[in-house]
């Protein structure tokens, strides 16, 4: 969906691209990200009807699914409640060893918090209409491709239009669609066929296309993945400092490994840069309490009941969400987003 969107772009103007929003850098006070300014994609909704007054798509009309303005209501009055750590993230990205439970902590997880959180337009099946829903899906897009080169790139199931998907499924025909018609198992992998693109934050494309049998999962069977792929955040300097840190406080609290088997799995001549720490550190030591990691806030029952979720098996996944932070939380690892 999110390249259809920028094909489209680019029958307007061939340099158009979308860029992925990471949401973990703003899951604080996600109402104060430079990508909800009046200069880019404007804040909050005003008035009864709650529209858009300000950003790029300020005071438009809605066609779809009938006329309206466009609307934003963030879920906590002017403030939006807390989203995902980066941590959390860069746990499924390490510890979840197949698709399917992957699907499930970012779908309960921060697919839906971004969504809920905007309110409005973006907590409805026609959140397309807010352009936050292209950059939001091409973060998503970013997570999966850093799970992939973790574990599996070719893993993929769940409900298909016909039963289980699986990778011989066909992409229904579109004009507008550059793969359309193609099987699944030929756009699984960036870089190649018609999935001409890569993440300025995760590894490139692999050097051949990977088969369409079963694929080794890299950490089960102790093949080294890239490290930049074990943490979903796009900052680099955030992210050398997650591992230097996590790893600090294993010797603390070995059960933490568990959680994040990748970083537990570097070597020890694998550095972090001395002085980006003692730099950093000098900076914080009095915010420290302030770096504690935020519960991400659950979804809601409106946001389960459309999309015809598991009641329970959302809470647990909330719940296992909120017990690593404690534990991360009750460790001596400081949070360096």
């Amino acid at each position: 969906f999110v390249q259809e969107f920028e094909d489209i772009g680019r029958t307007f103007d061939p340099e158009f691209t979308v860029p992925y929003w990471d949401s973990t850098r703003d899951y604080r006070s996600p109402e104060s990200s430079p990508i909800l300014r009046g200069t880019t994609l404007g804040g909050n909704g005003q008035g009864p009807n709650r529209c858009l007054q300000d950003g790029i798509q300020g005071s438009w009309t809605m066609g779809f699914p009938g006329d309206h303005c466009l609307r934003r209501a963030f879920n906590n009055g002017n403030s939006i409640l807390p989203w995902v750590p980066a941590e959390l993230i860069s746990s499924y990205i390490q510890s979840d060893r197949f698709i399917s439970r992957f699907r499930e902590n970012i779908e309960y997880g921060i697919h839906g918090a971004v969504h809920l959180g905007l309110g409005g337009d973006a907590a409805t099946r026609f959140a397309p209409n807010d352009f936050f829903f292209f950059m939001h899906h091409a973060n998503i897009d970013r997570l999966w491709w850093l799970w992939q080169n973790t574990h599996n790139m070719l893993d993929y199931n769940g409900p298909g239009t016909n039963g289980e998907a699986s990778l011989s499924d066909v992409i229904p025909q579109n004009n507008d669609v550059s793969f359309g018609g193609a099987r699944a198992a030929s756009v699984m992998v960036l870089g190649y066929n018609s999935v001409c693109f890569a993440y300025d934050s995760a590894p490139g494309p692999p050097a051949q296309y990977p088969g369409t049998g079963n694929t080794p999962n890299r950490l089960i069977n102790n093949i080294e993945p890239s490290a930049l792929a074990f943490s979903g955040a796009s900052d680099p300097a955030g992210f050398g400092l997650e591992i230097m840190r996590m790893r600090r406080a294993f010797t603390e609290d070995s059960s933490l490994k568990e959680y994040f088997p990748g970083v537990a799995a570097i070597g020890p001549a694998r550095e972090i840069d001395t002085d980006l720490e003692k730099n950093f550190d000098e900076c914080t030591c009095k915010e420290r309490k302030a770096k504690k990691l935020l519960y991400p806030a659950p979804m809601s029952e409106m946001w389960i009941s459309m999309h015809g979720f598991d009641a329970q098996r959302v809470g647990q996944i909330h719940r296992d969400a909120c017990l690593l932070v404690d534990k991360l939380n009750n460790s001596t690892y400081v949070s360096p987003y």
